[in-house]
């Protein structure tokens, strides 16, 4: 309610400092219908509230939140995905043949599965890049 108020106050200030500042003319007219509707916007926002949560313009009990860690988790995803290829194309390129890469952040681990047995210095390589991308990630590898 507080925000409320304090919006509604800023908006009037800004309105009130607009209409001082602004020559006398059309713009000013212009200027003063549009801070006159977005004040009663402002005033009449308390009032959507009652229309209930299935009105299209209602976002109460959380729903943007919601929205933005939905798109915070796909961003998550995408990010881990492209990290999982190019650790994948890294390996590949030295030489180390992978046949899976998994990443958990819940449990902050990075599995690697290869196809074949390598030697400690192939199994150093892979410790290196997989840490490279994700630092502070336990890796675990899997070896066929």
């Amino acid at each position: 309610m507080g925000q409320w108020v304090v919006t509604v106050a800023g908006i009037a200030i800004l309105s009130v400092l607009c209409d001082v500042i602004l020559p006398e003319g059309q713009t000013r007219k212009y200027v003063k219908t549009v801070f006159g509707v977005v004040v009663t916007l402002v005033i009449v926002q308390p009032l959507i509230g009652l229309f209930g949560e299935d009105s299209w313009f209602s976002f109460s009990n959380g729903g943007m939140e919601e929205i933005q860690q939905q798109y915070i988790e796909s961003v998550d995803a995408r990010h881990n995905k492209n990290a999982e290829d190019s650790v994948k194309l890294l390996l590949e390129y030295k030489g180390v043949s992978v046949s899976m890469i998994s990443v958990s952040d819940l449990e902050k681990r990075a599995t690697i599965q290869l196809d074949e047995t390598y030697s400690r210095q192939a199994e150093d390589t892979v410790l290196v890049v997989v840490s490279s991308y994700f630092p502070d990630y336990e890796i675990i590898t899997i070896w066929k």
